[in-house]
């Protein structure tokens, strides 16, 4: 946990950092840029502080679009994708011991501004926001299962940097480092309930929209 809280903070101060930094008015690829997105997540369950807690892997794929706005450093990104998420957990409830995993498939949707810096032929970006989700599917190991139930749609907020780059005139192609961390209950039970905090490397292919 100690190393997600690490990796948040990183992340979070270089994206805030970045939303103050202009491009040039040539820096950016013109116009709106729609594409899809896949890469791979970490989620550790954040459950009370007596239960140990170990990540686990599963993967995030969909699409994304990069709304132009009149300035040419900052564009708003929207993204629609399925999100792999769960944790494992050993611990007591009312001296019954609780251990088991979770694993959810999730509709996520976020809407979070991007900012941006031109170093030669890259472009360094920062990205911060609000995410729902909504969950897709779920499945709990039995122990688990008679203890906790999922929340049907959960709030967080998400932040990342990363590099964009061109792969020809007309596809352009993005890797990105993120956060995203639960604002709410992820999963809930008697006198328990646990919110999801993951970190995540995906990469973009997208190309321009033209006016």
């Amino acid at each position: 946990m100690k190393t997600i809280w690490i990796r948040l903070t990183t992340v979070l101060v270089v994206a805030g950092g970045m939303t103050v930094v202009p491009l040039s008015s040539t820096a950016q690829v013109p116009g709106s840029v729609v594409g899809v997105v896949g890469g791979w997540v970490t989620n550790e369950q954040v459950w009370r502080s007596e239960y140990k807690t170990e990540a686990v892997g599963g993967g995030q794929f969909g699409g994304f679009v990069n709304a132009a706005t009149p300035l040419s450093w900052f564009r708003v990104r929207a993204e629609f994708l399925w999100t792999q998420r769960g944790g494992s957990v050993t611990g007591q409830i009312s001296g019954d011991p609780l251990v088991g995993e979770t694993r959810t498939d999730y509709l996520t949707v976020g809407v979070q501004p991007r900012a941006a810096l031109r170093i030669g032929r890259l472009e360094v970006f920062g990205v911060a926001g609000p995410m729902l989700e909504v969950v897709l599917r779920n499945r709990f190991t039995t122990e688990l299962a008679v203890a906790v139930q999922e929340v049907g749609t959960a709030y967080g907020v998400g932040a990342g940097v990363g590099v964009a780059m061109p792969i020809n005139a007309s596809l352009f192609a993005e890797v990105e480092a993120r956060l995203f961390e639960g604002l709410g209950d992820a999963y809930t039970g008697n006198f328990i309930s646990a919110k999801n905090r993951s970190f995540g490397v995906v990469v973009r292919i997208g190309r321009p929209l033209r006016r």
